[in-house]
């Protein structure tokens, strides 16, 4: 017969997601920076003297939209308005979109050169490339 450890049992469970209690729900793959669970979700492809990142952008108006280069590190970040407020007679049933401010902060293996880096946003979806060199301070790339 198996010897059953309370310990084990009740403890355990506990202790494996106790750390979670303390940070977002998810960790970036590419630099462990964390990011909310409605983050903004990215595929990033290498190339040999840069990077293609592509970022799903939905609802976020390209006036709010702001990419910034600081070393290896990218940031991407805007701002989601979904309408106006509900008339007085309406109420909400069901509110599933995120409304407020989204930013993703990833690291990559090099540096990058902000100065010939781009960024297009079209769709919802923001197309940037990120030229590989040596780059000093933080830049801020603008949005076509």
């Amino acid at each position: 017969m198996a010897e059953l450890n309370l310990t084990e049992a009740f403890l355990n469970p506990w202790l494996r997601d106790f750390p979670k209690l303390f940070m977002p729900p998810i960790m970036s793959p590419l630099s462990g920076a964390m990011a909310a669970a409605d983050s903004i979700k990215v595929d990033i492809r290498e190339q040999p003297e840069m990077y293609l990142l592509e970022a799903e952008m939905s609802g976020v108006k390209k006036d709010t939209l702001k990419v910034s280069v600081d070393g290896s590190r990218i940031t991407i970040e805007g701002d989601i308005r979904n309408g106006a407020a509900l008339p007085k007679e309406e109420r909400l049933i069901c509110g599933e979109r995120h409304v407020g401010h989204v930013q993703r902060m990833l690291d990559l293996d090099v540096a990058l050169d902000a100065s010939r880096s781009t960024a297009h946003y079209e769709d919802g979806l923001l197309t940037v490339l990120l030229y590989k060199q040596s780059a000093s301070g933080a830049t801020t790339i603008s949005v076509n």
